[in-house]
């Protein structure tokens, strides 16, 4: 509790906080090309059934010789890609040749404040503020740390006035914001497509990053989160009256609301190229000679704005046949 000059009666006053800490970390485990791989050599390449591999040349439609694909072959955007893979490091498990820990980290605070004063023995004024944010940090298999953020506010004033004995007036605005976005590591950062040779894709810094890269077998696809920002936010207003007298509860009143909503994302900015071995034979040797079974991306504009209005009256009336039960008789529109 408060005093404050020149009003009779005090302030009352709620802070309250809590935070939140979690750190997690698990093993992961997948398949990565190996050096001799990269170097389009798959002569010691085994499939599912650990049986070697026989790639076939698409000019010539016979195999290449020792199952090797001549250097020369190999197109530049994969061997540009492949800088992103990790090299084995012997961390086998089972059919696996590459593992790493994946961390992720969790923080969460909140805020909650009530406010509540009578400045009148007939009036009295309340407000509640609640605000909260969480953060999530996590690394891919590849390495790439990613973020993302929420966060949330919500205000609410509220006033009534006690008219007399059988009608209380009263009044509230409210106002609820809630944001998340999801930052990926190369946003802004590096223009990995770019640098790489590929076209076609989205060119904005926000959705800088790799290709996803789909393969038909255990080969690790390349990939990344892909930027999203959406907020919402809503303002409400409303006031209405209660009216008391003898058995009967009356309350009528006004609501109005405006949303607003605020996107930017975009579904598959960077594009995804699918490999399944359809021309070689094998999905890797696939994407080492830049021949994808199936490629996608989105277009479109990543910004979208809306916004409407709701309004509503209503009127109630609560019968009351006795102190244990009620009766709800009346119309909302």
């Amino acid at each position: 509790p408060f005093r404050l000059p020149r009003v009779r009666n005090q302030l009352n006053v709620f802070f309250g906080y809590q935070g939140t800490s979690d750190h997690n970390a698990i093993t992961q485990g997948t398949v990565v090309p190996t050096a001799l791989e990269r170097a389009g050599d798959f002569s010691q390449t085994l499939n599912a059934v650990n049986a070697p591999v026989t790639i076939v040349d698409p000019l010539t439609g016979l195999p290449f010789p020792g199952n090797r694909i001549p250097h020369e072959r190999i197109s530049p955007q994969a061997a540009a890609l492949l800088g992103y893979y990790p090299l084995p490091d012997g961390g086998e498990s089972g059919r696996f040749n590459y593992q790493t820990p994946i961390v992720t980290a969790t923080r969460q605070d909140s805020v909650q404040s009530r406010f509540t004063q009578s400045p009148t023995n007939r009036m009295q004024l309340n407000a509640i503020v609640n605000y909260q944010r969480g953060s999530t940090d996590s690394n891919t298999i590849f390495g790439f740390p990613n973020s993302r953020e929420n966060s949330g506010l919500d205000t609410q004033a509220n006033w009534s006035y006690r008219l007399s004995q059988f009608m209380n007036l009263r009044a509230r605005y409210q106002f609820t914001r809630q944001s998340n976005t999801t930052l990926p590591y190369f946003s802004n950062l590096t223009n990995v497509s770019a640098e790489a040779g590929i076209r076609g894709n989205n060119q904005d810094p926000i959705n800088w990053g790799p290709p996803s890269l789909v393969f038909a077998s255990d080969v690790a696809g390349l990939s990344d989160v892909r930027y999203a920002d959406t907020r919402n936010a809503t303002h409400a207003w409303s006031g209405g009256a209660l009216r008391f007298g003898g058995r009967h509860t009356i309350t009528f009143g006004a609501e109005a609301r405006r949303h607003l909503i605020d996107i930017v994302s975009q579904q598959d900015p960077r594009g995804t190229f699918t490999f399944t071995g359809a021309t070689t034979g094998l999905d890797l040797a696939d994407f080492l000679l830049g021949r994808p079974q199936t490629s996608s991306i989105a277009f479109g504009n990543a910004d979208k704005y809306f916004s409407n209005n709701s309004y509503a009256a209503y009127v109630t009336d609560d019968w009351r046949l006795s102190p244990s039960f009620t009766m709800n008789l009346g119309v909302r529109w």
